[in-house]
């Protein structure tokens, strides 16, 4: 099939096409018209996109979307995601129910979003849950699966379950929880990256996110971090810890959306000094440049249930929040200047999602060769006003050459 006439956003170097042949589960070719509908023969369908823009399909490395629909209505919960355009994700609270279920699920067929789980080791208290995955779930990167097992779970610091570990005094007391010093956890990343799992560590204050640095450190011994081992949420970071990420080669899952609505009420129990630590994107950014950061929407979580990613990139760049009465709250100084540009952002929901999940040799980017896991769009983001990003629709969703998702009135995009 060939789609043509559009603006096909690659995410390769911020290259923008018009046309993509797709044969297969795989792309063929990305170009101009001429050039891709060269490749149309008589068994050749055609698609005009009439000036619609078609991109990657997002990615989203760090979600508990499925898994919330799991033992309910885990189809209705597949049909969410791609709606949205979301064709890959990855389950970060993976137990044993759930890695069985997945497995059956996979092998029967039912699997319509490309899933990534990371089996539980340290669970949100704080609490050892042991090698249970060993040898049962050994690592697992089959090209082109469904269904993938890179790597494990720790949390480092309370979040949803106690304190998170903050260098600064909480007004009731205390600096938080901190699970385990750097000689408690660094052992547990290297027995992990014996075993071939890459470790994904919650870590939500800075005194966790220091840790975890300096642990991941320790574990690779001054070598290149092969396993892509990821730090999460990442929501306080000091400035001199700013270019740590760059230095440890750690990977870093940042939040899109801020919870704006709550900012001064929360600035209120930050000391004045400590309130540029809070989501620092474009610093952290600016300062690791040859670091990789992806978004995540975390969904649900406890300011926002939605894993939308048009919601998530309106809040990378606006930092506004729209309350469920249809208001809007404008950021506050001190959370207005961390915002990103659109142009940022896309490749941390593409590529830079697909590598902290070890495939951006396979999604993330259209390029010859990639799987065809692409949406079309009704507008393109790189051009409407940002508030207008809220609007923007999915009109289809393509996984491995199939339509997963058409929106009602776009079946001439739905070969």
């Amino acid at each position: 099939m060939v789609f043509h006439n559009g603006v096909v956003l690659t995410i390769e170097n911020g290259e923008v096409a018009s046309a993509i042949a797709v044969k297969g589960e795989h792309i063929l070719a990305v170009g101009g018209d001429e050039e891709i509908l060269a490749y149309a023969g008589s068994g050749t369908t055609l698609i005009d996109l009439g000036g619609r823009t078609l991109m990657p399909g997002f990615v989203d490395p760090h979600n508990a979307w499925l898994r919330l629909t799991w033992r309910h209505d885990f189809e209705t919960g597949q049909e969410k995601l791609l709606s949205y355009g979301i064709t890959a994700a990855g389950e970060t609270f993976a137990d044993q129910g759930f890695v069985q279920d997945m497995l059956a699920f996979d092998q029967r067929g039912y699997l319509r979003v490309r899933v990534s789980l990371y089996l539980v080791h340290v669970d949100n208290c704080g609490r050892i849950w042991g090698d249970w995955y060993w040898p049962n779930y050994p690592v697992s990167r089959e090209p082109g699966a469904m269904l993938q097992v890179p790597g494990i779970k720790l949390f480092e610091d309370g979040g949803s379950c106690n304190l998170p570990a903050l260098s600064y005094k909480y007004t009731q007391g205390g600096y938080g929880d901190l699970y385990f010093e750097v000689d408690e956890l660094a052992p547990m990343i290297i027995q992990a990256q014996e075993r071939g799992y890459q470790v994904a560590i919650h870590s939500v204050g800075d005194r966790a996110v220091e840790a975890s640095l300096d642990a991941i450190e320790v574990a690779l011994a001054g070598g290149p971090n092969t396993y892509r081992h990821r730090i999460e949420h990442n929501c306080v970071v000091r400035p001199d810890m700013l270019a740590r990420f760059g230095e440890v080669d750690a990977v870093g899952i940042l939040f899109a959306s801020y919870p704006t609505c709550d900012a001064n009420s929360m600035s209120a129990t930050i000391p004045d000094e400590a309130l540029d630590w809070s989501w620092p994107w474009p610093s952290l950014l600016d300062t690791s440049p040859d670091a990789h950061f992806a978004w995540h929407s975390d969904a649900p979580n406890s300011w926002i249930d939605d894993p939308d990613p048009m919601t998530h990139l309106h809040g990378f760049v606006t930092r506004r929040e729209v309350n469920e009465d249809g208001s809007v709250c404008q950021p506050p100084d001190w959370v207005a200047d961390d915002v990103l540009s659109v142009e940022e952002a896309l490749p941390m929901m593409t590529i830079e999602a697909a590598y902290a999940l070890h495939r951006d040799d396979e999604i993330g980017s259209l390029k010859a060769g990639k799987l065809a896991d692409l949406i079309i769009l009704s507008d393109n983001p790189l051009e409407v006003d940002p508030d207008a990003l809220l609007d923007i629709q999915v009109l289809m969703t393509m996984v491995g050459g199939n339509v997963e998702y058409c929106e009602s009135g776009s079946a001439a995009l739905c070969p």
